[in-house]
């Protein structure tokens, strides 16, 4: 533990906003490396994750939470939008992420439901998409419109373009309480190898088969463990649930072949953040209703 320091800034800081707006490739972004998966489909993040961000004189953790949605009534998103409300009551600030070209409905609800007592920072992500001066002036009306839930910054931004990464990175350090380290240096999540064995390969089947599929899959890492004839052979095992029959062959594939796609590029993933050769077995399994299932959210993280 390093000794305490009156100039070294900690605390936890909250990520909130609508679907794909930007929260875990903002949290990547900012720690350097791939913390949460990230995918063009909206909603990707249905776990809260926490990055951890570390300089000599401050230490960040990101709490990347799902993505909020008030229109879909599933009982997977009402846990997921609990669990993102849950985690924005317990922080040190927290940061809603706009997109720059548009202010929603949800968007102003999100705002309306943000802890009072808690610092809030407001970023318009994605302004590397504002080419012309009719779109500079919406944004500008809509920082007008913003003021008024008192943020105790507006900082536009581009993720995708690294833009003004370091100005919010500078602007939390100086809202943040001093104190000593929160966690080891080195560490950057505190997510354990199932979990992020299950997000790599839960991302690659989005990539392969979202658009069929859209959400109707989850997937859990049953076991992972050092091969016993071979120590530097670890094994991975995983299922992967749905609930419709004719979701399956989508799955698997011809000949297994679109399974057999999903193993072979998660495998490329698993190699990065697991020493030695791995062993990757995938299942599919029908499970009516997964989404519905409790017991099931909790072995998967989602709490």
């Amino acid at each position: 533990m390093v000794s305490k320091n009156i100039n070294f800034s900690i605390g936890y800081v909250g990520l909130a906003g609508r679907p794909n707006v930007g929260k875990s490739s903002l949290m990547n972004q900012a720690i350097g490396t791939q913390v949460s998966i990230v995918t063009k489909r909206k909603q990707t993040t249905r776990s809260p994750v926490l990055g951890v961000f570390s300089s000599p004189d401050c230490q960040i953790a990101f709490l990347d939470n799902p993505g909020i949605d008030f229109k879909n009534s599933l009982p997977l998103n009402k846990r997921l939008k609990k669990i993102a409300f849950s985690n924005v009551a317990q922080t040190n600030i927290n940061i809603v992420i706009l997109e720059a070209t548009k202010f929603l409905a949800d968007d102003r609800k999100i705002l309306q439901n943000m802890p009072d007592d808690i610092p809030l920072i407001i970023v318009l992500n994605k302004v590397d998409k504002i080419k012309t001066p009719v779109q500079k002036g919406e944004m500008y009306k809509m920082v007008t419109n913003l003021e008024k839930f008192k943020p105790l910054e507006i900082i536009p931004i581009s993720v995708k373009k690294k833009y003004q990464i370091d100005i919010l990175l500078e602007k939390i350090k100086q809202n943040l309480p001093v104190g000593e380290p929160l966690f080891e240096k080195a560490l950057i999540s505190d997510r354990g190898l199932k979990f992020r064995a299950s997000e790599i390969i839960r991302k690659n089947i989005i990539n392969c088969v979202g658009d069929e599929l859209h959400y109707h899959f989850a997937v859990e890492v049953t076991n992972i463990k050092e091969d016993l004839d071979r120590s530097s052979l670890t094994r991975i095992e995983a299922t992967i649930y749905t609930s419709k029959s004719s979701h399956k062959p989508i799955l698997i594939g011809e000949g297994g072949r679109k399974l057999k796609i999903i193993r072979l590029r998660s495998l490329r993933e698993l190699k990065n953040i697991f020493q030695g050769d791995i062993h990757l077995s995938l299942w599919v399994k029908l499970v009516s209703c997964w989404n519905k299932n409790s017991a099931l959210f909790d072995n998967m993280g989602i709490s």
